[in-house]
């Protein structure tokens, strides 16, 4: 149904109701009206504000309609689904800030939970610990971005932090020495690469450390930078 279709079938306000408590246990009183649906032409209640903010949108005749018909809420991966959704656009999700409000979204192929489900039917490598992962966290979910990774995979793959005063994962200020110490996380112990001049410089020594060891850990900077500066 479309935007357009949508309005069209926003209940008719027929008459206002009067202020009244929604409950014998509220403490506030709402604005009731007497609408028309537009959907079976019933008469029916409702506080004003509901219709308006589009919470209430018919008589009741359409909730029935509305259940899930894909037949997956009770697939293991459903829940999986729902809550990426809701992390890139329910604005009162905790982890909303995190997603959606950085521009996080799900690709219009996995909207659709069968795809979603088929697709991860496929992937999962059906070991415990494993959860869904974006390879690259300042892209949304897809197919193509994403994987099942363990919490120390995921752990690795971590943006920026709001404190990172250099610009690159793994790379911080060192007042003591007056340098840019290089570091990286492998199985819980940090080690320090170490100790340059300019934060790119120890970017460039984190980012030759990981391709040298063969590491999953994320690069600062794109492999084609680094192919055309032959630094590797």
């Amino acid at each position: 149904m479309n935007e357009e279709l949508e309005k069209d079938m926003i209940p008719i306000l027929i008459e206002d109701l009067g202020m009244r408590y929604p409950t014998e246990k509220s403490n506030y009183k709402k604005k009731y009206g007497l609408y028309e649906c537009q959907h079976c032409n019933k008469e029916f209640e409702s506080i004003i504000q509901n219709v308006k903010r589009g919470f209430t949108k018919s008589c009741g005749c359409q909730k029935n309609k509305q259940k899930i018909t894909h037949g997956l809420t009770y697939n293991k991966f459903y829940n999986t689904w729902k809550q990426m959704r809701q992390r890139c656009y329910n604005q009162k999700h905790k982890n909303y800030k995190y997603y959606g409000a950085r521009g996080i979204t799900v690709c219009g192929e996995w909207q659709d939970v069968k795809n979603f489900v088929d697709w991860a039917e496929k992937t999962y490598p059906n070991i415990e610990g494993y959860t869904l992962d974006r390879i690259d966290n300042d892209k949304g979910y897809s197919p193509e971005n994403c994987r099942w990774a363990d919490k120390s995979t995921q752990a690795i793959n971590q943006r920026i932090g709001k404190n990172n005063k250099s610009g690159y994962v793994g790379v911080a200020w060192y007042i003591r020495d007056k340098k840019w110490y290089a570091t990286i996380k492998i199985a819980k112990k940090s080690i320090h690469i170490g100790s340059y001049d300019t934060p790119l410089e120890a970017a460039q020594a984190r980012d030759l450390y990981i391709v040298e060891n063969n590491l999953s850990h994320k690069l600062n900077l794109p492999i084609q930078e680094r192919k055309k500066n032959n630094e590797y």
